[in-house]
C-alpha cells in the first residue's frame, strides 16, 4: 500500500471520527423533535444514531487498514461483539425447532409492565440492531487508542460541553412541564388517578435519568478541563439533580447521589479554600442570591417537591418478591421467567432465545435471555476489556472515577436494561475515552501539542 493511499486512508477516517465526535455530543439536542411515544420511530435522533455507528464503524475499518493493526487491548471486546452479533444468527436460524417453548411468551392478559408481544423474527433483528448500533463507540474507542493525536483536549472539552448543554435544555422542558406549559408524555397510573412525571424532551423520564446521570458523571469526571466557573458549574450541578427529583425516576436519582457522594468529597478541601478567598462582600451577596433563588423555588414548587418526595419514599409496594408489587411488577416478570426457563431446552440456557420476549427491567436477566450463558460470558470480556484497556492507560485518581461509572451502572442495571439502551453504552464508552484524553498516565506528545482536531500531516504524505 502506498504512502499516498494511506494517508487519503486516514483522512476520510479522520473526517468519519470528526462527524461521530459531533454526533455523539449533539445527540440530546437530536432526541427532542419528533413524537413522543412509547414505541421506537425514525426521527432525527435514531438517524444520529444509526448514521453515527456506521461512521465509528468506517472510521475503525480504515485506520485500522492504513495501519494494518487493531489495539491489542480492545481486541477481545471487539471480537465478543461479533461472537454476539453470530449468537443472534445462531438463533434466528433456531426459530423454527424452538417454536414450542416460544409459544410459552405469547401468552396474553399480561400487565402492561411485561411489554406488548414481540414476534421473535422481529426481536431477534431488533437486539442484534441495538448490539450493533450501541456498542459502535467501541470502534470510535479504538481509534483513539490508534490515533490518539486526533482526540484533542479541545475538541473532547466541546463535545462534552455538547453533552451537558444538551442535558440542561431537557431540564428546561422538563421544568416546563411541571409548571404546565409544556404537556407531560408520561403518566404513573394510580388508584386516585394519573400522576404525570417530568421527562424532558423523551417519551419516559427513564430516558432523561439516564441523560441526567451522565451529565452529573462528566461534570466531576472532566473537571477543570471543561473551563466552567464553579457558581455555573455548582448551578449545573443543582439544576441536574432536581430534575431528577422531580422526574421521580428513583434508580437516576439514587445513582447521580451516588455519583456526587463518591466524587464531591474529592473537591471539599479545594471548595473550602475557594469560598474563604472570597471577599466578605462578595461571599455575603453571593449567600443573599442563592437564599433568595431557593426562597422562590420552594414558594413555586415547594408543595409540588414535597409531594413528589413523599411519593418516592412511599410508593414501594410489596416485599413479596412473586407479587405484582413489588419494585412495580418487576418481581412478577422475573418470577414467570424463571418458572418458564425451568423446561427450556439446554440450547436455550446456552445462547438464549436472541430476543426479549417479556421486559426483563434488569440488564443480567436481559442479556441472559436474549444470549443464554456464553451472552453473559462474552458481555463479561467486553466489559473487562474496557477496564482494563482504559485503567491501565490513566492516572490513579482517574480510576477511582473510572470504578465510580462501573459502579454506578451495576445499580442501574438492577432494575434497568444499559446494555439495551444505545446512548447510555455511547456514553458510557467515551467516559472512558473522555478520562484518557483528560487524564492520561502519561501525557501524549501528540495530544498536548494538538488545538483542534486535524491530522499531523495532508494525505499524501502521512504513513
Amino acid at each position: 500500500m502506498s504512502t499516498a493511499f494511506r494517508g487519503h486512508l486516514q483522512f476520510a477516517a479522520w473526517i468519519l471520527t470528526a462527524v461521530s465526535l459531533v454526533i455523539v455530543g449533539s445527540k440530546p439536542l437530536l432526541d427532542i423533535p419528533g413524537p413522543k411515544v412509547q414505541y421506537d420511530t425514525v426521527d432525527l435522533g435514531m438517524v444520529g444514531s444509526s448514521v453515527g455507528a456506521l461512521f465509528m464503524a468506517l472510521a475503525l475499518g480504515l485506520v485500522a487498514l492504513s495501519v494494518r493493526r487493531l489495539p491489542p487491548g480492545l481486541a477481545p471486546a471487539l471480537a465478543a461483539l461479533l461472537l454476539l452479533g453470530l449468537l443472534s444468527v445462531l438463533d434466528l436460524l433456531l426459530l423454527a425447532p424452538r417454536d414450542e417453548f416460544l409459544q410459552t411468551f405469547a401468552a396474553t392478559g399480561l400487565r402492561d409492565i411485561f411489554g406488548s408481544y414481540v414476534p421473535p423474527k422481529k426481536g431477534i433483528v431488533t437486539q442484534a440492531a441495538q448490539l450493533a448500533v450501541g456498542f459502535a463507540p467501541v470502534a470510535l474507542f479504538a481509534v483513539l487508542l490508534l490515533k490518539p493525536e486526533w482526540f484533542s483536549v479541545e475538541w473532547m472539552r466541546w463535545v462534552t460541553l455538547l453533552v451537558v448543554g444538551g442535558a440542561v435544555v431537557h431540564c428546561l422542558i422538563a421544568w416546563l412541564q411541571v409548571a404546565g406549559v409544556v404537556p407531560y408524555t408520561f403518566f404513573f397510573k394510580l388508584p386516585g388517578g394519573n400522576i404525570g412525571r417530568a421527562s424532558g424532551g423523551y417519551f419516559h423520564p427513564a430516558s432523561l435519568g439516564r441523560l441526567l446521570i451522565f451529565a452529573v458523571f462528566f461534570l466531576y469526571a472532566a473537571g477543570d478541563r471543561l473551563r466552567l466557573r464553579p457558581v455555573l458549574r455548582l448551578g449545573v450541578l443543582a439544576l441536574l439533580v432536581a430534575t431528577a427529583v422531580v422526574s421521580t425516576h428513583r434508580v437516576s436519582l439514587l445513582c447521580i447521589l451516588m455519583i456526587m457522594a463518591a466524587l464531591e468529597a474529592r473537591r471539599l478541601p479545594a471548595m473550602g479554600r475557594w469560598v474563604r478567598g472570597l471577599p466578605l462582600k462578595v461571599f455575603v451577596a453571593g449567600a443573599v442570591a442563592v437564599a433568595a433563588v431557593l426562597a422562590v423555588l420552594l414558594f413555586r414548587f415547594g408543595g409540588f417537591l414535597w409531594q413528589r418526595g413523599a411519593f418516592l419514599v412511599k410508593n414501594v409496594g410489596s416485599l413479596d418478591v412473586t407479587n405484582k408489587d413489588f419494585m412495580r411488577g418487576r418481581g412478577e416478570i422475573w418470577f414467570h421467567y424463571a418458572d418458564a426457563w425451568g423446561d427450556a431446552p439446554f440450547g436455550v440456557w446456552l445462547t438464549g432465545l436472541g430476543y426479549e420476549p417479556w421486559n426483563a427491567h434488569s440488564d443480567s436477566i436481559r442479556v441472559f435471555v436474549v444470549w443464554g450463558i456464553l451472552g453473559l460470558v462474552l458481555m463479561g470480556v467486553v466489559t473487562v476489556s474496557l477496564w482494563r484497556t482504559t485503567s491501565r492507560l490513566i492516572t490513579v485518581e482517574a480510576r477511582w472515577v473510572l470504578a465510580v461509572l462501573y459502579i454506578t451502572t451495576a445499580v442501574f442495571a438492577l432494575t434497568q436494561k444499559p446494555t439495551s439502551y444505545s446512548y447510555y453504552v455511547w456514553l458510557f464508552i467515551f467516559g472512558h475515552m473522555l478520562l484518557l484524553v483528560f487524564h492520561p498516565l502519561a501525557e501524549p506528545s501528540a495530544v498536548a501539542a494538538q488545538h483542534s482536531m486535524r491530522p499531523r500531516s495532508t494525505p499524501g504524505v502521512q504513513a
